[in-house]
């Protein structure tokens, strides 16, 4: 009897233990502008149990689109938002206080793909081609739009599709090339496209491609929760560098309807290319570069925007340290 008595308290003991601990868990809700194979990180922490670990209960939602995710914070149906960092600046630059205070995507996730046989082989034969790109707003059709403007090619025209959709065209023979993320690329080349022109090569000293996102009151009433959710992305951005077989069964796992070896690839190819980010600081060099595009297009007015109006690297720096 004092044996059973001995387990029941024990049982009890480990049920009240993970009661307490379950209530513990600080919730938090993180809005996405897309299920994206770029988000990875996010979904590492969330998949591992790292926020877990650090405290947190992490809810994610899909919004839609960065303006989506963005709103929501602002709105208060969120705690953070993974999104073009440019999004949360140009609702600051109406009014909001959105703070960038984790890198996750560090570098530019786009290429300009082509078949062979399409006779685009270099940008500039691209010259009287048709193009296949997102509907803007889209950093890839940005992107494409300056690097034809920059290379003087002349006659270019833009097909413009909804997103991940950019292959259609040229397969069905409008468009002889793509602008295209992942999956989108490594599906592409593995029909036999090759690459025309690798973006991530032109901003070697990084690119704040999506960042997490949240209110200024929020970094001042909640800091040890903030802390927590930044340190929780910067550990998944290690892991994924540290163990890309991890990385990559986690990304099947959240894109069960892919084909299982373009996951793999596509993975591959944004760890080899420095696209996740290895730790969450936004430089200020990364920073700039983003901004950089938004003011050459002219949705941002050069000089109304400084990297430290819009970006907080104090919670992302700390966790670097440790």
């Amino acid at each position: 009897m004092k044996r059973v008595s001995a387990i029941a308290l024990a049982a009890a003991v480990t049920g009240l233990s993970v009661q307490v601990s379950a209530q513990a868990a600080e919730p938090v809700t993180v809005y996405q502008a897309f299920q994206s194979i770029q988000y990875l990180p996010l979904y590492v922490a969330i998949d591992k149990g790292i926020f877990a670990k650090n405290g947190l209960d992490v809810k994610k939602v899909t919004a839609g689109s960065g303006a989506a995710g963005v709103a929501a914070v602002i709105g208060g149906h969120a705690d953070f938002s993974l999104q073009d960092p440019m999004t949360a600046v140009l609702a600051n630059l109406k009014g909001a206080n959105v703070m960038a205070v984790a890198n996750v995507v560090a570098g530019v996730p786009v290429w300009v793909i082509a078949p062979p046989d399409a006779g685009v082989h270099q940008p500039g034969d691209m010259s009287s081609k048709s193009v296949a790109t997102a509907l803007p707003p889209s950093t890839s059709t940005y992107l494409l739009q300056r690097l034809i403007k920059d290379q003087k090619i002349e006659k270019v025209s833009l097909n413009t599709v909804q997103i991940g959709t950019e292959l259609a065209p040229v397969s069905a023979g409008r468009s002889q090339a793509a602008a295209v993320y992942e999956p989108q690329a490594d599906t592409g080349l593995a029909q036999g496209y090759k690459v025309v022109y690798s973006f991530p090569k032109a901003y070697p000293g990084g690119y704040a491609f999506s960042t997490i996102d949240t209110l200024a009151s929020t970094i001042k009433d909640k800091p040890q929760m903030v802390a927590a959710f930044v340190k929780s992305i910067g550990e998944a951005e290690a892991l994924i560098h540290q163990s890309p077989d991890t990385a990559k069964a986690v990304a099947k796992a959240e894109f069960p309807s892919l084909d299982a070896k373009i996951v793999e690839a596509a993975v591959g190819r944004l760890i080899d290319q420095n696209i996740y980010a290895p730790t969450p600081e936004i430089s200020a060099q990364a920073f700039g570069n983003a901004l950089d595009l938004q003011e050459s297009i002219g949705n941002i007015k050069p000089g109304s925007v400084t990297y430290a109006s819009a970006v907080d690297n104090s919670f992302a720096a700390a966790a670097a340290k440790k």
